[in-house]
């Protein structure tokens, strides 16, 4: 497996010895430097099996050298990641009182598209197990907010763990490469303290170009990790190498198979006994000619025309439905979204079934990413604020992130859930969680009560006048 792009080289020793930076400081960026180009190579790998551009990985055995540049794509490593990111869907934020997001917080968060760029760093998240989301002061003009939150991917990012505090140590964000050599030529490095942008000022040479404080306390950076533990604190990518090794499979038996079928529409065919004039035209069209006419051979016999049997695809059918099996279970993918068809329809009960693993890991990655967004949440505010996490109210930091069901139930059966367990759980029906589980947005929901109260101040107004003593006549 190799790829046409080349990997850019970046030397440590170009990014040591900045003038600007402390000795920590030379240390955590050139830390940074190596975790990014150690994890380089493999991530590029990961993201061509996602994009659908792996190459064959032949085996030099059945494939004819001819037949090898022809182009066989297999999606299931695509499969194994959008599948599990339309099941993490994220609705915004929630306070105890809802009085605790301004609408400024909700003005910076439709600014920054925040429910889009997670869609974004979701995908790049399950694909080389960890994305990054920056947050960071804008200067509030040119339309630009007063807060930025940018996300990365791993291709385009890289950072430092801190074991004893849970949360990074540092982080470093490539924000411009050279086009020709792909090479880095600006970055930001995200300490506890400071953002400092580094740029390129020779050939061979860095410089820091400018230094902004900040009282956080942390990083102002945070990563999605995809099923992280205590020996991978940034997880694991959905493209693993079970993944990685059963789709090469797949590929080579579906070029296989592909190649069977040239021989399976052309049965082969023979005659016996022939002058070689009969075959003055070409073979092909002798074969497709509707009426072959032969005579009798030098000793006057008849020549004789026969087939032989011709060949089955179902041997390769088999091993495609045998390499889809062991994918679904590797990944939690139903089988029929491989493309592989039952054949009898399947229940609501074995429907269901099939994507209950699925179902599990995405309550999992909601449970992992909202700890992430809350806080990426929390810094926005405090930036917004200009003050440290500290420095928030108490109903503030009751901030959660908020998911829709990752089963993606249909709206009769999640109305008809809500009905049954407000008529157990008294004033149920009154609340907004019952509102978010029918899955109205934040913005309906504030309309929802807001009209609510309009129709009910009325409605009093009206009660009251009917009520009122006439006056004098």
């Amino acid at each position: 497996m190799s790829s046409n792009n080349a990997l850019p080289v970046w030397p440590d020793s170009s990014l040591r010895h900045l003038e600007g930076l402390d000795e920590a400081e030379q240390q955590l960026l050139a830390d940074l430097a190596g975790v990014w180009r150690d994890k380089l190579a493999g991530n590029q790998v990961k993201n061509e099996y996602y994009n659908q551009k792996n190459l064959l990985n032949d085996l030099g055995i059945a494939i004819p050298p001819r037949l090898r540049r022809v182009k066989t794509v297999i999606g299931w490593p695509a499969k194994a990641v959008d599948l599990l990111a339309a099941r993490s869907r994220f609705n915004g934020f929630t306070f105890t009182d809802r009085q605790g997001a301004s609408s400024e917080f909700e003005e910076v968060l439709k600014a920054n598209e925040l429910k889009q760029s997670y869609k974004e760093a979701l995908v790049s998240e399950l694909t080389n197990s960890v994305s990054f989301f920056t947050v960071t002061a804008g200067d509030g003009g040119a339309g630009e907010p007063p807060v930025i939150i940018m996300p990365y991917t791993a291709v385009n990012a890289s950072a430092l763990w801190d074991f004893r505090r849970r949360r990074l140590k540092a982080g470093m964000t490539i924000v411009d490469v050279d086009k020709q050599t792909g090479q880095p030529v600006a970055l930001n490095l995200f300490t506890d303290k400071d953002v400092i942008e580094i740029a390129r000022d020779g050939p061979y040479s860095w410089g820091v170009a400018a230094r902004h404080a900040h009282i956080m306390g942390r990083p102002l950076m945070e990563p999605l990790r995809n099923q992280p533990s205590i020996d991978r604190p940034f997880g694991k990518s959905r493209i693993t190498d079970a993944v990685i090794s059963i789709t090469d499979s797949a590929v080579r038996a579906s070029l296989r198979a592909e190649i069977s079928a040239e021989f399976y529409t052309t049965p082969q065919r023979y005659v016996l006994g022939a002058d070689d004039s009969a075959f003055e035209k070409d073979k092909w069209a002798t074969y497709i000619t509707s009426l072959a006419l032969f005579g009798k051979d030098e000793d006057g016999d008849v020549p004789s025309y026969g087939q032989l049997p011709q060949m089955t695809m179902q041997p390769h059918l088999d091993y495609m439905r045998s390499l889809a099996a062991q994918f679904a279970g590797e990944t939690g993918i139903p089988i029929s979204s491989l493309g592989i068809i039952q054949d009898n329809p399947s229940s609501a009960e074995a429907i269901h079934s099939a994507r209950e693993d699925l179902i599990i890991a995405a309550q999992d990655l909601n449970d992992t990413n909202g700890v992430a967004l809350r806080n990426i949440g929390l810094m926005a505010l405090a930036v917004m604020r200009g003050v440290a996490l500290t420095g928030l109210s108490p109903n503030e930091l009751t901030m959660e992130a908020r998911f829709k069901n990752p089963a993606n139930p249909s709206v009769v059966s999640q109305s008809d859930a809500i009905v049954k367990q407000a008529a157990v759980v008294t004033g149920l029906g009154d609340t907004e969680v019952a509102l978010e589980e029918l899955g109205y947005t934040a913005e309906q929901i504030a309309r929802i009560k807001s009209e609510t109260r309009r129709a009910q101040a009325a409605s009093s107004l009206a009660e009251r006048l009917d009520n009122a003593e006439p006056g004098p006549s």
